[in-house]
């Protein structure tokens, strides 16, 4: 934890390999460091990481299975076989669908589809959807995007003569299924492993029509670019190939559903990069498959007729509306429900349970949840008997890998390392929560969960020209594995700021570097306006972006995160130290060990020092000093612990900051207080004044917040918990604290009044803290 919003952290790279590298590749060094950024080490691999070219994609029959795949396609293509393909319901199910849908009619054979019902069916195949399937006459199933892990599916369709071959990209364990193929570049020795399921359907393509593939491959690259944006895959390899491919056709794509697309977004003449892909046009596409039929999105990727496609990019946004409509709801309730029932300081991995929340919408809410409160979440919806959910994760924690420890629960379990979609009975989740707190106490340290921002590079003045904004246009398609460089700016100053936007919810700054002004723009961070000054230094990580006003084109900052004195504290961070404080008030000896350790009064001391000592912190001073100081300056590695030092939460490099000790097992350590540091504690212990106000406050209630009983901000919440234990010692109420949440039960009065300043618990603190 740290009072920071995020790590800022910068990959070391030997200056003299830049150097080497720069004049090999004839780059500038800027560049060449973001090259290397990205894993490149030869020319060749430079020139096919800027310059893709369909040739570039891998030989499709390296794939295992890809063989048999080809041979059994090729019969029922000669033998006019009822073909079926069997997909999912989102983005890279649908795309996947769409492209070999387009191959069999390109080849004059008739080809169907089948998309299983997500709340009836859920993801993956289904016994209901291949006996559909045997109904009409179909004879070879090929899957798109699922039925890696569909053992019992398979042997279901042997049994009613069915062929099937499965083409998936999802991680895998244990047996497969038995089916005539089963292609997944995640089997065998294949180079690439990150294919989306459309990649995967596009190299069978590559493999049915062999060379012909040249004169084939225009005709879906920008539906097989739109499905790998999508479903958030490395763009690298072969995906970078596809994106950029794809991405570059769209403005001029010949696909009337492309098109309908497309101007249903607003984005006619305007260049289609991931951005709009992810953000605008998917998100259309998606819907249908969260609250609505995914068969029309499938329909307008074949449409022949623009305006007939066009109809149907309307109804895809207007369910993509409703969708938004519903998530707000549904996000409302998973916050609330996060307040009442999650502890925060020991949940590191999120599990939150509803009622009537809408499956095809709580990954996005998973999603959000995550980013949030940066660590894994899981969402169900529970109808009492039977539970259904997704789950999304952070950087570095796999959420297939976590719940795999699970799979005993499930009824129905798949995904990959960020994401995942699961099934259980709703006795089991009781079993999954302890289940997860275990794990996340054995496995997930603290410092994992705190965010981490990327530095591609620290900017100076003059570095910022419109050459270096081309010059870094020329890495796109941006994406994961792939991210938009982001650089840092220190020391600028804010000559002007404002808040923006329909909802004013945007904030802009006008920034100078004492060369040139710069406008600088952070989305949904008006909060942060209020902390802002004119003529303050503030740091700032961004990326660069060219702006186009009348005909002008300017340089301006998209922010990312920033950095200044007297930033706000994220509010867990500010129950940690309020708990920490409580706990050393309650605990604490009252005589910091001054004499074996090395007593300091400025962190610009500290910092400077080789030997990275334990720092102890005794008082409210101290803490906002150090918060001054590392906000002042960047790049500051340290880890705060509270009241003890957390051996398995240190690393090397870091400070081990800890705050109000109470247990201190050093042999060396520096140490911070304040000469009237008491008086801090002091100013937080109540007096029966104090606690006639707050019981008066706090007796007509049964739920509040813990701010909510604060005497109009005169009170500490130190304070009010300390009062919340002096009402309980005194036996008129019993209380439960959940993060800033207290429910109260109030008890009857006792017979005989009892004096608070009698209570040893109280008599104890005062003798401690007085003396």
């Amino acid at each position: 934890m740290i009072f920071q919003s995020a790590i800022w952290s910068e990959r070391a790279i030997d200056q003299q390999v830049i150097n080497k590298k720069s004049k090999e590749w004839h780059k500038d060094q800027l560049i060449t460091k973001l090259l290397l950024d990205r894993g490149l080490e030869s020319e060749s691999e430079v020139e096919m990481f800027l310059n893709p070219k369909i040739e570039d994609l891998r030989d499709p029959l390296l794939l295992l299975d890809m063989d048999k795949a080809v041979e059994r396609v090729k019969t029922a293509i000669t033998n006019r076989e009822n073909i079926w393909l069997y997909g999912d319901y989102d983005v890279d199910g649908i795309t996947s669908i769409s492209i070999l849908m387009k191959y069999f009619k390109a080849i004059g054979i008739v080809s169907n589809y089948y998309i299983p019902d997500r709340i009836d069916e859920g993801y993956g195949i289904s016994n209901q959807g291949l006996e559909t399937i045997v109904e009409k006459g179909g004879n070879l199933v090929i899957t798109v995007d699922c039925g890696i892990t569909a053992i019992e599916q398979a042997k279901y369709a042997k049994s009613i003569g069915l062929d099937l071959i499965i083409t998936d990209h999802h991680e895998f364990q244990g047996d497969l299924p038995d089916a005539l193929a089963v292609i997944n570049p995640k089997r065998g020795d294949y180079p690439f492993k990150s294919l989306a399921g459309c990649g995967v359907a596009l190299k069978l393509v590559q493999a049915l029509t062999g060379d012909e593939f040249g004169n084939f491959y225009d005709q879906v690259i920008d539906i097989a670019a739109l499905g790998t944006v999508a479903d958030i895959v490395p763009l690298v390899d072969e995906n970078r190939v596809i994106t950029s491919i794809g991405l570059a056709k769209m403005p001029n794509t010949n696909n009337p559903g492309i098109q309908a697309l497309i101007a249903e977004a607003g984005l006619v003449g305007k260049e289609i990069n991931s951005g709009h892909i992810g953000f605008v046009i998917a998100p259309r596409i998606n819907a249908s498959g969260r609250i609505g039929n995914p068969s029309i999105a499938v329909d307008m990727l074949l449409e022949d007729d623009y305006f007939t496609a066009l109809e149907i990019a309307k109804a895809l946004s207007q369910l993509n509306s409703e969708r938004q409509s519903q998530e707000r709801e549904i996000l409302e309730s998973a916050e609330a429900y996060i307040q009442r029932h999650i502890n925060l300081d020991l949940e590191r991995i999120l599990l939150i349970v509803g009622e009537d929340w809408h499956t095809g919408i709580i990954g996005i809410v998973a999603s959000k949840l995550s980013d949030k409160y940066s660590r894994p979440t899981i969402i169900l919806n529970s109808d009492g008997e039977n539970a259904k959910g997704s789950a999304r994760s952070i950087e570095g924690i796999s959420i297939y890998d976590v719940l795999s420890n699970f799979s005993h629960l499930f009824e129905k379990f798949g995904g990959h390392e960020q994401a995942a979609g699961l099934s259980l009975k709703a006795a089991n989740i009781p079993l999954l929560k302890e289940g997860l707190i275990r794990y996340a106490i054995a496995h997930i340290q603290e410092y994992m969960l705190v965010s981490q921002e990327r530095v591609d590079g620290v900017l100076e003045p003059k570095m910022v020209t419109h050459d270096l904004v081309e010059t870094i246009e020329h890495l796109k398609p941006f994406g994961m594995g792939n991210p938009k460089p982001q650089f840092v700016f220190n020391h600028l100053i804010i000559e002007d700021y404002k808040t923006i936007g329909k909802l004013q919810n945007h904030l802009k700054m006008v920034v100078n570097d004492g060369n040139r002004v710069y406008d600088a723009l952070a989305f949904n961070r008006s909060e942060f306006m209020k902390h802002l000054r004119k003529n303050e230094e503030i740091h700032l990580l961004m990326t660069l972006e060219k702006n186009n006003f009348m005909g002008v084109e300017t340089i301006q900052f998209l922010i990312k995160d920033m950095i200044k004195e007297r930033m706000p504290v994220g509010e867990q961070l500010k129950r940690r130290l309020e708990a920490s404080q409580y706990r050393y008030i309650l605990e604490s000896n009252n005589n910091p060990d001054t004499q074996h350790f090395t007593s300091i009064d400025s962190f610009d001391i500290i910092f400077s020092v080789p030997s990275k000592l334990p720092v102890l912190i005794y008082s409210e001073e101290g803490i906002n000093k150090f918060k001054e100081a590392v906000l002042s300056r960047n790049f500051v590695d340290y880890t705060l612990h509270f009241n003890e030092l957390n051996e398995s939460e240190s690393r090397e490099g870091f400070w081990d900051i800890v705050i109000f000790p109470v247990k201190v097992d050093h042999a060396a350590a520096y140490i911070y207080f304040a000469d009237a540091y008491h008086l801090d504690v002091l100013s937080h212990i109540p007096t029966r004044e104090d606690l006639a106000i707050f019981y008066k406050l706090a007796s007509q209630k049964r739920d509040a917040k813990l701010q909510q009983l604060n005497h109009r901000g005169t009170f500490s919440l130190v304070k009010c918990r300390l009062c919340l234990e002096l009402l309980s010692q005194m036996q008129l109420l019993n209380y439960q604290l959940n993060g800033d949440l207290v429910t109260l039960e109030w008890l009857p009065r006792p017979e005989h009044k009892i004096d608070m300043e009698q209570l040893p618990w109280y008599r104890q603190i005062q003798e401690r803290w007085r003396k």
